[in-house]
């Protein structure tokens, strides 16, 4: 049997298509007229009432257009409160019922050896190896960050390879002066901690801090250490206590720090250089932040709370800390190895002491955190390499104690080294962190915003999303429907072709 196929002709198809696609245009306008006329946000059911002369609608048009921008800016306005400044520092003044801190009291000796020690170190090794290494582990244990002069003394490469670089830190706490009962004593006789640690001015001992046992190079590897709230504090029923240092050293530098802190190379320090009394105090400020603040984002607040740690090197979070480990990255980065007076991770390589003339190269650029351009152009990869103190990325601490010297004195006496550090005056404020523009205020005041400018509730806004949500929900039906209709005519198609070959 002949069957004839007529072909359709382009130009009708064309005029079919644009037609069926100008009726569904029509369509979706007397949908959304139809929807829009019974919207409750003002304004758009005049817009879209063609019962009104066309001069109103535009009239309408440009009303809503412009409460919208209105509407837009005092939104934007509230956003960016929210983001700069969305805490504010209050005053409390209740001290009767404020406990604060005791400072911890860094003591540095410019001569760390214990003598006694020491030359056991040397004669043990000389028996052992036949070198004599006495210069070896004085500039082991009297190299830092600040004295990088030792360096000069620097033994013949094969005596270099004696002692591994990942023992200094352990020499250096091994032969570092043994802290003598007799020489702290307080008043009122509390028990106060008293630890040695490796600080970047070398070997110190720390008294009253939390986060010195972090720091002691025979613990590094134990997995067991952690922090511990051990520091010593006071109320304002407290004020007469006190501690003396007596016949420490007879020249030495002191810190005073939150217990909570480190120091760092440049850290301000009073230097005992001479015989006599020298006494002290600190005027102490706190501050502290709500409970609140612990649950908006840390780019809200800016700043950071202990257990919010940026490192793998220590399981607590401070400022110094954190530039801390921005520095050692950067020597890192620099020399491909760090020194041994800082707490190497497990990818980090400790240098001899021939590569720390590396870190005597570069020392004025690691001491201001920033890097000079002759530097950077030696590097390809400049991750790590800070441009100022700032790239660092370090936020200062939510809660923090800040010890601050006050009314020094010192009379000179002879055969006596006695030194005395109390605090001043109990403060009679503190200062708190609070949240003073939240989600929940911006939510509020935008609602209270667009229900001014344009007189949209959250249903309404719910509408306005229902009806622009139908449109494209329809047009995937509609795909879906001539999906399976096409499906359905193939099928019944071949099941005409197999009867036909039957």
């Amino acid at each position: 049997m002949l069957s004839i196929a007529v072909k359709e002709k382009p130009t009708f198809k064309k005029k079919r298509d644009n037609y069926a696609r100008r009726l569904k245009t029509k369509k979706l306008i007397k949908y959304l007229q139809s929807e829009l006329r019974t919207s409750t946000t003002h304004g758009l059911p005049y817009i879209a009432n063609t019962e009104l002369h066309w001069f109103e609608r535009i009239f309408w048009a440009a009303c809503f257009g412009a409460a919208c921008a209105v509407m837009f800016v005092l939104v934007s306005a509230q956003y960016t409160r929210l983001v700069e400044a969305p805490t504010v520092n209050s005053v409390e003044k209740d001290y009767l019922n404020w406990n604060v801190s005791y400072p911890t009291i860094v003591l540095c000796p410019m001569s760390k050896i214990d003598d006694e020690i020491f030359a056991d170190y040397v004669n043990e090794t000389f028996n052992n190896t036949g070198y004599n290494l006495e210069s070896f582990y004085s500039a082991i244990i009297s190299v830092s960050l600040e004295a990088l002069n030792v360096l000069d003394l620097l033994p013949p490469p094969e005596i270099l390879k004696l002692i591994k670089p990942e023992d200094y830190a352990k020499i250096a706490a091994d032969l570092f002066k043994k802290f003598k009962n007799k020489t702290l004593t307080t008043m009122p006789k509390w028990p106060i901690t008293i630890d040695t640690a490796m600080t970047e001015m070398g070997m110190c001992h720390i008294i009253n801090s939390n986060v010195a046992i972090l720091d002691d190079p025979t613990k590094w590897s134990d997995s067991s250490v952690a922090y511990a709230k051990n520091n010593i504090e006071l109320s304002v029923h407290d004020m007469d206590f006190f501690v003396q240092i007596l016949n420490y050293a007879n020249v030495y530098k002191v810190y005073t720090l939150s217990p909570d802190e480190v120091i760092l190379s440049g850290t301000p320090a009073l230097t005992f250089e001479s015989e006599g009394f020298l006494s002290f105090g600190v005027q102490i400020t706190s501050t502290r932040a709500s409970e609140d603040l612990k649950y908006i984002p840390l780019q809200l607040r800016k700043c950071r709370f202990m257990h919010e740690t940026t490192t793998k090197r220590y399981p607590i979070y401070s400022y110094n800390r954190c530039l801390m480990d921005c520095r050692i990255k950067m020597i890192f980065k620099l020399c491909n190895c760090i020194p041994h007076f800082y707490k190497p991770l497990d990818h980090e390589t400790i240098c001899n002491l021939a590569e720390l003339e590396c870190v005597l190269e570069y020392k004025k650029e690691i001491m201001k955190l920033s890097i000079d351009n002759e530097t950077m152009e030696r590097f390809d990869n400049t991750d790590d390499l800070p441009r100022s103190f700032r790239d660092c990325g370090c936020l200062g601490n939510c809660e923090e104690d800040v010890f601050k010297n006050d009314h020094e004195q010192f009379v000179p006496t002879v055969g006596l080294n006695r030194m005395r550090l109390s605090v001043s005056a109990f403060p009679k404020v503190r200062v708190r962190r609070e949240i003073i523009f939240s989600f929940y205020d911006l939510f509020l005041r935008s609602g209270g915003v667009v229900n001014l400018c344009i007189g949209t509730s959250v249903i309404s806004i719910m509408e306005l999303i229902l009806t622009a949500v139908r449109i494209p929900i329809y047009e995937i039906m509609q795909i879906g429907k001539g999906i399976w209709r096409r499906y359905k005519k193939s099928k019944i198609t071949r099941f005409s072709n197999k009867k036909k070959q039957i």
